[in-house]
């Protein structure tokens, strides 16, 4: 960013000069006459303000904010300028906080003020000299202090050889201007006593004749400069200047050259103590450069490979480990990139042992101008056992909670399908139970009022008795059922197969609900082929089957209906297919209805049942080898298929 400049201008030269040379550095300047300063201007916006010499002390006023601001310049005067002089003073005093540039600095001294200014604000501040005048002549004495002091410099003075000594011993001194001719002795004297108090003070020495000073020996003693007289303040404060430039040079040089030699002392403090952890971590370490030749490598890294140093450094890291991993290293250090490390798994192969699994961190280093590798490597034995025996163990534990979980599942399956099974045969034969009692019961307390009444009615009585008839009779079937399944499901059914001819086994089932088929006038057709139909069966069980699913149909079917048997043969499995035209089963309960305790909703119009026939149906031809199922018909009603396999057809039997 642009550093902003104010300059606050009498028309000087200076001003204009020091404008030129921001400029130069980069800066904005904005260049502004103080008759034309505003009040209320806010001075604190800019980087850098210059106020120059000239500007009258009535103008303090708006620019007193100045007096904390961090980058504030002075333009000092001309000592000649009395005017000038005197404003400069006030403003200096009222700013104690800026910096002073006198006019005989040279561009090159103004310039490097003002870059060190523009980065780092005011505290490179300009250091001035104590200079200590001697001279035995008073008025040209404080003539030359008045000019001195004039140019803000901190003047003592002295007129002989003694009071030059004590100043020296109560003050600080940098410089020492001297007449060469003192009353007594010369200016050598006095500068060879005060250098004994002041070793690095510089000396200028004044005389009104060139040959009276050996300016050989002068050198030889240390003297910087001789001005001759007579000369102005303007000579005296450039050789002054030159004096001082040349002294602050030698303070930079020598603070440069401490703080140089307190960095290699401490770099090389630092780089024995790292050459002693380095030689002594455990951890191994080692250089190599990008060809894969060893520089160097520590003792752990010798006791990893089992090899001295000496015969390490020969060696290419590339020869130390199994061919995968120099394969995996080299890949890594083509394309390491801008990161400049990486971390890489090395086998370190040891003959008739198990290789050692090696870390290995690399960083890419400077070495001595080249460029270069340094590993670290870490033995991660132990770890890879661990990290197998997690795994191994992480396989067992997930196997066991896999066989454990199936086995809960399974065991909460069983439960709730037998707790289910337990409520639905406690509803169902709560139900099937209380109904045929209940009528029993019931008919039977009727029977008995009747017969307490003085003429008995036998018509009644023969309609109770039959009533009760009718419940012990399905009372007895519920009973029948429930012992039929339980010896199914405990495998103890008597099953007892023999050739026998299916035609014959069909119509005796016809004619056990034939009463049932003419109460509800339904005529029962049998569709059957002209030869009879083999087959190895249970009778008892195969008729049981058919009147089952008969009374079924009849049961479900309306007055008058038809209800229809069709026996035929395909290929090696005997078909039977009972069609009715009753109401028809729901396409969701078609698989559902051989389960037992499960009655079609179609049963809610009244025609009852247990849920147990069917169920033992299927029970029944699953024993045959056979299959049974339920779909319904396209023009209403419901066919139930069974097929059973075929044994041999017997013609002309009927």
């Amino acid at each position: 960013m642009t550093s902003q400049v104010l300059i606050i201008d009498s028309s000087s030269v200076q001003a204009m000069r020091v404008k030129v040379l921001f400029e130069l550095l980069g800066g904005d300047v904005e260049h502004v006459h103080y008759r034309s300063l505003e009040a209320d201007l806010n001075l604190d916006r800019f980087d850098v303000v210059v106020v120059a010499h000239g500007v009258p002390a009535s103008k303090l006023s708006p620019i007193q904010q100045l007096r904390h601001h961090d980058k504030l310049v002075l333009l000092a005067p001309k000592p000649d300028n009395a005017e000038h002089l005197k404003s400069f003073s006030e403003i200096n005093r009222a700013l104690p906080n800026g910096i002073v540039i006198y006019p005989f600095f040279a561009n090159k001294d103004i310039t490097g003020l003002l870059e060190r200014l523009l980065e780092v604000g005011a505290t490179n501040s300009l250091v001035l000299p104590k200079v200590l005048l001697v001279d035995h002549h008073t008025p040209r004495l404080e003539m030359l202090a008045n000019s001195l002091r004039g140019a803000q410099l901190a003047v003592i003075t002295a007129t002989t050889l003694p009071e030059a000594l004590h100043a020296a011993e109560q003050h600080p001194v940098d410089l020492l201007i001297c007449d060469f001719n003192l009353e007594k002795d010369t200016g050598l004297d006095v500068f060879n006593k005060v250098r004994q108090v002041h070793h690095n003070c510089r000396c200028l020495l004044m005389t009104s004749r060139v040959n009276q000073v050996d300016m050989l020996e002068a050198v030889r003693q240390g003297v910087e400069d001789v001005l001759i007289k007579p000369f102005d303040e303007s000579d005296l404060l450039q050789s002054l200047h030159k004096l001082w430039q040349t002294e602050l040079l030698r303070r930079h040089n020598q603070e440069l050259v401490e703080r140089l030699q307190d960095t290699v002392d401490a770099l090389i403090e630092r780089d024995s103590l790292l050459r002693v952890i380095y030689k002594h971590t455990p951890d191994p370490i080692m250089l190599f450069n990008r060809q894969g030749h060893i520089i160097e490598a520590n003792d752990s890294c010798c006791e990893l490979f089992e090899l001295t140093e000496e015969e390490l450094q020969p060696l290419s890291i590339f020869e130390l480990f199994d061919e995968v991993s120099v394969l995996q290293l080299r890949d890594l250090m083509k394309h390491i990139g801008m990161l400049k490390h990486f971390d890489c798994e090395l086998s370190l192969p040891k003959v008739g042992e198990r290789s050692i699994p090696l870390m290995g961190t690399f960083n890419e280093i400077d070495h001595h101008g080249e460029m270069a590798f340094a590993v670290i490597f870490k033995n991660v034995s132990k770890l890879k056992e661990q990290q197998e025996m997690l795994e191994e163990t992480k396989e067992l534990l997930e196997f066991e909670v896999q066989a454990r979980t199936s086995q809960l599942l399974k065991a909460k399956e069983a439960a709730e399908a037998a707790n289910l099974s337990k409520s639905e045969f406690l509803a169902n034969m709560s139900h099937e139970l209380r109904t045929p009692m209940h009528s029993i019961l019931s008919f039977a307390r009727f029977g008995l009022d009747k017969l307490m009444s003085p003429e008995v009615p036998i018509d009644k009585l023969k309609k109770y008795l039959s009533r009760i008839e009718t419940s012990g009779e399905r009372l007895l079937v519920l009973l029948n059922n429930l012992l039929d399944l339980s010896k199914l499901d405990a495998g103890r059914f008597p099953f007892n197969p023999s050739f026998h001819n299916l035609v014959n086994i069909i119509q005796n089932g016809i004619e056990d609900v034939s009463g049932t088929a003419l109460e509800k006038r339904i005529k029962i057709r049998f569709e059957k082929q002209n030869r009879g139909v083999m087959t190895f069966c249970d009778p008892e069980q195969i008729n049981q089957v058919i009147r089952n699913l008969l009374g079924n149909a009849l049961k479900f079917s309306p007055e008058g209906s038809e209800v229809s048997i069709v026996l035929s043969c395909e290929g090696q499995d005997i078909h039977i297919k009972i069609i009715d035209q009753g109401v028809g089963i729901p396409e969701d309960e078609l698989e559902q209805i051989f389960a037992k305790f499960v009655q079609s909703s179609k049963t809610d119009s009244g025609a009852g049942g247990t849920g147990l026939g069917l169920a033992i149906c299927k029970e029944f031809i699953l024993l045959h080898k056979g299959q049974v199922y339920a779909q319904n018909n396209p023009d209403g009603g419901a066919s139930i298929h069974i097929s059973l396999p075929l044994v041999e057809y017997t013609e002309g039997v009927i």
